[in-house]
C-alpha cells in the first residue's frame, strides 16, 4: 500500500496512559486519531474504486483492441487462406502448363531433328544437283559452243550455197520459189535459143496428197498427164525434166541438129560449172537438179 494512504507510527506508553489516568481520576483512554485513520481508509477504498475502475477500463480496451486483432487475424488468415488456394491454383495450372511445354518441347526437339535430318538430305541434294547443274552447265556451254560454231560453219556453207544455187540457177535455167503456203513457183529459162531469158512457168500445189497445177504459162496439152504420172510415182525431179522437155515441144522452129539447148540440165554448162569449181558431170546429165534447194 502507498505511503500517503498511513498515518506515520507513535509510541504509545500503556503504563503512562494509566499513570495519566489514575491521577486524574478518569477512565483511561487512548486517542486512536479515528478522524485522520478514517479519512485515509476513505482514500485508500476511493483509491481502490478508481484502480478497480481504471483496470477495468483497461481491460475493456484490451479486450476490444484483442477482438479487433482477433477480428483482423481472421480476416488476414482468411486472406492468406485465399491467396493460398489462389496460389495454389494458380501452381496446378503452372504444372500443366509446364507439362504441356515439356511435351511441346518434346515434339518441337523431334520436329528439329527430323528437320535436321531433311536439311542434311536437302544439302546434300543440293550439292549433288549443283553439281550436276556445273555439269549441265558445263555442256551447255560446250554445247553453245559448238552450236555456235556449227552455225557459223552452216553461215558459211549457207553463203557458198547462195552462191551455187545462183549458178545453178543460171547454168540451168530454173528457179523455184515459194509464192503461198503449199505452193511451188517453177520458172523455167534457156529453152528458146532465140531469146534464152524467155520464162516459162508452173505453180505446183502441194496441199493435198494430189498435187495440181493452178497456173501454168504457157498451157500444156501434156499437163493432165504429167500429173497423173507425179500423182503415181511422186517423182518431182522427174516432174521437173518432163515439163521442161514439155515446154522445150513449144519452142518454135528448134534447131535440125542437137544443140546447147537440147540438154535437159541446160545450155552451155562447161564453162560456169569448171568456173565455180561444180562437178560438171553431174550438172551435164541433169543429176545435179537432185540437190537443188526448193526454197518457200
Amino acid at each position: 500500500m502507498p505511503a500517503a494512504y498511513l498515518a506515520p507510527p507513535r509510541p504509545i506508553s500503556l503504563h503512562a496512559v494509566l499513570d495519566a489516568s489514575s491521577s486524574a481520576g478518569t477512565v483511561p483512554t487512548i486517542d486512536l486519531e479515528w478522524e485522520p485513520f478514517h479519512a485515509h481508509v476513505e482514500a485508500f477504498l476511493n483509491a481502490i474504486d478508481q484502480y478497480t475502475m481504471d483496470a477495468k477500463t483497461e481491460i475493456a480496451r484490451r479486450a476490444s483492441e484483442h477482438v479487433d486483432m482477433v477480428r483482423d487475424m481472421k480476416a488476414e488468415k482468411e486472406e492468406v487462406e485465399r491467396r493460398i488456394t489462389l496460389e495454389r491454383e494458380r501452381e496446378a495450372v503452372m504444372l500443366a502448363t509446364l507439362e504441356q511445354e515439356r511435351h511441346t518441347v518434346g515434339d518441337l526437339s523431334s520436329s528439329l531433328a527430323r528437320l535436321q535430318q531433311t536439311l542434311s538430305k536437302t544439302k546434300e541434294q543440293s550439292a549433288a544437283v549443283e553439281a550436276e547443274l556445273n555439269a549441265v552447265r558445263k555442256e551447255v556451254k560446250a554445247e553453245r559452243g559448238e552450236k555456235e560454231r556449227q552455225g557459223k560453219v552452216l553461215e558459211q556453207q549457207r553463203g557458198r550455197d547462195a552462191i551455187e544455187l545462183q549458178i545453178l540457177q543460171e547454168v540451168l535455167g530454173l528457179r523455184i520459189e515459194g509464192v503461198k503456203a503449199d505452193e511451188l513457183l517453177m520458172r523455167f529459162t534457156l529453152l528458146d535459143p532465140s531469146d534464152p531469158e524467155r520464162e516459162f512457168s508452173m505453180i505446183i500445189d502441194v496441199s493435198k496428197h494430189e498435187y495440181t497445177v493452178p497456173n501454168c504459162s504457157p498451157p500444156l496439152s501434156a499437163l493432165p498427164e504429167l500429173l497423173r504420172q507425179l500423182n503415181a510415182d511422186r517423182d518431182l525431179y522427174s516432174f521437173i525434166k518432163r515439163v521442161r522437155k514439155a515446154f522445150r515441144a513449144l519452142v518454135p522452129n528448134p534447131p535440125a541438129a542437137p544443140s546447147k539447148f537440147d540438154d535437159l540440165s541446160g545450155p552451155g554448162l562447161r564453162a560456169p560449172v569448171a568456173e565455180n569449181s561444180g562437178d560438171a558431170k553431174d550438172v551435164e546429165d541433169g543429176s545435179a537438179m537432185q540437190t537443188l534447194r526448193i526454197e518457200a
